[in-house]
């Protein structure tokens, strides 16, 4: 088998054209379909739609713990939040397969407008916030504003549920999912791209927020310190001051969560619905590479085609996972400002 059948597209009997297949045949009629492009695509594909779950809420948490929580508060709260690295991979699937999963499904229309209102009614509330006389400001002090926002949440996720429902039956003739099909031709799996992503986030988020805690904590106080005597305000020395001394261990943090996303299994094997396809679709199943090793990889018969490339598959996950964290741990440790006198 040569590198064009690996990853080339090859015309397959019973295909209208050329395509990309990872299929083992059980029965014999024909011989396997082995094109390492879907799992490569699937994994990819994943850890992206993961770290656009994972990096807001990352960066969010350590930017507010760092920069804006009290001391007292900041002692409290970031074990809680490294202890989440410690909670079993197994335990998210398992959540995310048997619970999350069907709520998305049943509730589609709620958690697509969801993931737009909420971050921008927000981002609005805050800008009001802003613009309010400074005397109501003060009654808030900015290391509790995250406590001031949870009856706004609260607000937001009503509001949500209530136009969710009004608008899937105006504009989406009461079922979302039956519409994408009818007008689009976009099936909707349960186990898809868009649930393994949330769950893969929510992994993924403990190890970012940890790492870019301590790059914002180990930018030097002079700064921070500095900038505010010259009359900035606290938003504005952590946009053009403490965020561009920390970019590169910020990137350097997204890099290591994206390799640790990649190599991601048990979440990926129980949530993805190991389909190996090739498209964009968040509605549609995936499968990775680690999760093809976990499940494949047993049963292969040693020597065969099959599984010589399920070695491939393991080199190329192994290669991938080393640069990116090699790459970033070079940067964090070449650019990073010293641990004495941090903002933190």
């Amino acid at each position: 088998m040569g590198l064009g059948a690996i990853f080339g597209k090859v015309w397959y009997e019973g295909r209208d054209a050329p395509a990309w297949i990872w299929q083992l045949e059980s029965t014999g009629a024909h011989e396997p379909r082995l094109s390492l492009v879907p799992i490569m695509w699937g994994t990819l594909k994943v850890a992206l739609v993961g770290l656009l779950f994972a990096v807001p809420l990352g960066l969010g948490c350590a930017i507010h713990v760092a920069c804006f929580m009290a001391p007292r508060q900041r002692a409290r709260i970031k074990p809680m939040l490294e202890m989440m690295e410690a909670l079993p991979t197994v335990v998210i699937g398992f959540i995310a397969a048997l619970v999350v999963a069907p709520f998305v499904e049943r509730e589609l229309m709620a958690v697509l407008l969801g993931l737009v209102l909420i971050p921008l009614g927000t981002m609005v509330a805050g800008f009001v916030w802003t613009l309010s006389p400074r005397a109501l400001r003060s009654l808030m002090p900015e290391n509790m504003a995250a406590f001031g926002l949870l009856p706004l949440l609260m607000l937001l996720l009503w509001l949500d549920v209530t136009l969710a429902h009004q608008l899937e039956a105006w504009w989406f003739e009461g079922d979302i999912r039956q519409w994408l099909f009818a007008h689009h031709g976009i099936d909707y799996a349960q186990r898809n791209t868009l649930v393994t992503g949330m769950a893969l986030g929510l992994a993924v988020m403990p190890t970012l927020f940890t790492l870019s805690e301590d790059a914002l904590s180990s930018v030097p106080r002079g700064l921070a310190a500095g900038s505010a005597a010259l009359g900035a305000t606290p938003w504005q020395s952590l946009r053009r001051v403490i965020l561009p001394a920390a970019a590169v261990g910020l990137f350097s943090a997204v890099m290591i969560g994206m390799g640790r996303a990649v190599g991601e299994t048990m979440i990926v094997l129980m949530v993805a619905g190991n389909t190996p396809l090739v498209d964009a679709s968040l509605f549609e199943g995936v499968r990775s590479l680690a999760a093809t090793l976990a499940i494949e990889l047993p049963e292969a018969e040693v020597g065969s085609s099959h599984y010589r490339l399920l070695f491939l598959a393991a080199l190329a996950l192994f290669l991938f996972t080393f640069v990116v964290n090699t790459l970033a741990e070079v940067l964090r440790l070449r650019f990073m400002p010293p641990q004495r006198g941090g903002w933190g």
